[in-house]
Parts: structure tokens; C-alpha cells; sequence
């Protein structure tokens, strides 16, 4: 996929009024989840599912900017 296709891509998906509803509802249960977790094995599903909602985003502006995602990079 080339770069110009991705930033359409995104622009569709980010353009979507249910793009930041749900993304924000993920991102907020997770981090609910997080807070009230009662074993490590909660805690650590919880983070990867906020940190999911989070790349995914990242990934997303990215592609708007037509900026390739450097591999290795965490957030």
C-alpha cells in the first residue's frame, strides 16, 4: 500500500464521527479495567488494550501525515 493510499485510509477512518467515540470508550474502559485490577495477569490485559487504542491512533495520525510508522518504536 503506498503512502498516498494509507493517508486516504485515514482520513476516511479519523473523518468517521465514531472514530474518536470509540477509540475514547476503549481507551477508557482499559484504563478503568487497569485501576481496578485485582491480578496481574487484569493489569497486563488492561495495558495492552490502552496501549492498542493508543498505537492505533498514533498509527492514524501517522498515516494523515504521511509519515511512515518507525519500526521499534513504542508508545
Amino acid at each position: 500500500m503506498t503512502p498516498e493510499e494509507r493517508k486516504s485510509l485515514a482520513e476516511q477512518i479519523t473523518s468517521n464521527p465514531l472514530y474518536d467515540i470509540i477509540l475514547g470508550e476503549i481507551e477508557s474502559s482499559a484504563i478503568e479495567a487497569l485501576v481496578y485490577a485485582k491480578t496481574e495477569d487484569e493489569r497486563i490485559s488492561a495495558q495492552w488494550r490502552v496501549r492498542s487504542a493508543r498505537a492505533f491512533r498514533a498509527y492514524c495520525e501517522a498515516a494523515l501525515r504521511s509519515t511512515p510508522k518507525r519500526k521499534g518504536v513504542t508508545l
